[in-house]
């Protein structure tokens, strides 16, 4: 039998790629979690990495059993939450503000769990692309992306980057191909964001590299974004994590461009001890790197975009 303390090194070298790295992460060693991956393997029979000159990679046995093993260290967060709950007998309500693309991704699927750990805290989502004042209370806890929070008084956690490429869905790309480049999107059908509803550097430069006339439909949703991309309606941007792991929807190209744009977990600093928001914060994050797969892709460098071919005179 392996010791069960062994899969918090086993997912924290997955995760990093390197012994050295996992063991500052878990504040041991590096030749201690090197010696707990090895005791691991012989526990097990298997080969979970290949040991090469850059760092720890996961063989494919690993890749399989990596899911299993953070499928337990999910449960045990949670099986510590409840606990905890108990304890405290933990009773209150909180108010999360998100956007609708975030409230049915990512959130959505993990209230059932949530609702077990604390079956007294009454939870109020709020979706909306407006940002909620977390100071003037409008919210108790934000999920949100876009450029590093700069508003006094906030605290919290950063979850990944957040990129955005163009995707069309599956039976689109079968109708009509799918473009590789900006310069390709002169001949599709392109979904784009309302600029009067997202005053970002992202939808400003869209405008400046689309031409009008290719714009099939104006959102002022990223959920209805979404859901026009999976009816196969054209081409658009849309977040990385979601469409990377959506089996209706093709990766067309990545725009190449940085907006530096990140995920957060916000709260106001007067409730960073309330404990029932923190009940809340804990939770989140735990089921947030749950999901770090479907972030990984935000997090790994971007290529150049393909420039738009030149008009022939």
């Amino acid at each position: 039998m392996f010791d069960w303390n062994d899969l918090r090194h086993f997912l924290a070298v997955a995760k990093a790629g390197t012994t050295l790295a996992a063991a500052r992460e878990l504040g041991v060693s590096q030749s201690t979690a090197a010696r707990r991956i090895d005791a691991l393997e012989t526990a097990l029979g298997v080969k979970l990495f290949d040991r090469r000159q850059s760092g720890y990679a996961l063989t494919d046995l690993g890749k399989e059993l990596a899911e299993r093993a953070t499928g337990v260290e999910v449960a045990a967060g949670a099986f510590a939450s409840r606990a905890a709950a108990l304890r405290r007998g933990l009773t209150g309500t909180v108010r999360i503000t998100t956007n609708d693309l975030f409230a049915g991704e990512v959130l959505m699927p993990s209230l059932n769990a949530f609702r077990r750990a604390h079956p007294r805290i009454l939870l109020e989502m709020v979706t909306s692309d407006r940002r909620l004042d977390l100071a003037k209370g409008e919210a108790d806890v934000a999920l949100r992306a876009g450029t590093p929070p700069s508003q006094a008084n906030l605290v919290g956690r950063r979850i990944a980057k957040d990129t955005w490429s163009f995707y069309c869905s599956r039976a689109y790309a079968k109708r009509h191909g799918k473009p590789a480049s900006l310069g390709e999107l002169a001949n599709h059908q392109v979904l784009g964001p309302d600029p009067q509803a997202f005053a970002t550097p992202l939808v400003d430069w869209l405008q400046r590299s689309i031409p009008r006339r290719t714009i099939l439909l104006r959102q002022n949703s990223v959920g209805t974004m979404l859901a026009s991309l999976r009816n196969g309606l054209g081409v658009g941007l849309m977040a990385d994590f979601v469409a990377r792991s959506d089996p209706k929807l093709v990766l067309c190209f990545e725009p190449g461009i940085d907006f530096a744009y990140e995920i957060w977990l916000l709260t106001h600093e007067r409730l960073g001890n309330d404990p029932h928001v923190r009940a809340v914060l804990d939770f989140l994050d735990r089921h947030l790197r749950s999901e770090r797969r479907r972030f990984a892709a935000s997090d790994r460098p971007r290529r150049a975009a393909s420039a738009p071919r030149p008009r022939r005179k």
